[in-house]
């Protein structure tokens, strides 16, 4: 399985590749014993494709994703590792419904290779109250994108979205 994040997950992935790019440029700016850290905002909407390709028909996802990252340097001031810790709120809607959308994780990326995420990548649950699912635990990816480990539940991953479906489904 190739970049699942970019594929089932693009808005993180946007955000994350957005992080990752600001915070090599600072690289010649920091020391080896203080990493750079900087908080970022972002809020967006978007048709979701793996909602939407699993439901038939078109699930938008609007959300606010806040965190901070912070860029590791060796002793020369190069970058050697950047760790990005995130908490999203939104609603995914279609058909005029809506269900309420959570998350909070911690991405670790390796500068020589290598991408870890932990933590609950995304909590999808009904406005009454009840949980739908729950993408949560530990990915480990290579330095191509592969999975190479996984620890915990992640339908949304593997293209299931149990009663996502059902509950925008007028």
């Amino acid at each position: 399985m190739q970049l699942p994040r970019l594929i089932i997950r693009g808005r993180r992935s946007i955000i994350l590749l957005a992080v990752v790019a600001a915070a090599f440029a600072f690289a010649g700016r920091a020391s080896a014993a203080t990493p750079s850290i900087t908080s970022f905002t972002s809020t967006m909407s978007m048709i979701d494709p793996g909602a939407s390709a699993a439901c038939g028909f078109p699930v938008t996802d609007t959300e606010t994703d806040t965190g901070h990252f912070m860029v590791f340097f060796d002793n020369t001031g190069t970058p050697v590792r950047l760790q990005v810790e995130e908490t999203l709120t939104g609603v995914f809607t279609a058909n005029g419904l809506a269900v309420n959308i959570a998350g909070a994780s911690l991405t670790i990326v390796n500068v020589n290779g290598g991408v870890t995420d932990a933590g609950i990548s995304i909590r999808v649950s009904l406005p009454g109250g009840g949980i739908l699912y729950i993408d949560r635990g530990r990915l480990v990816f290579d330095n191509n994108g592969n999975l190479v480990f996984e620890a915990g539940a992640h339908p949304s991953l593997h293209g299931d979205f149990p009663g996502l479906c059902a509950a925008l489904t007028p």
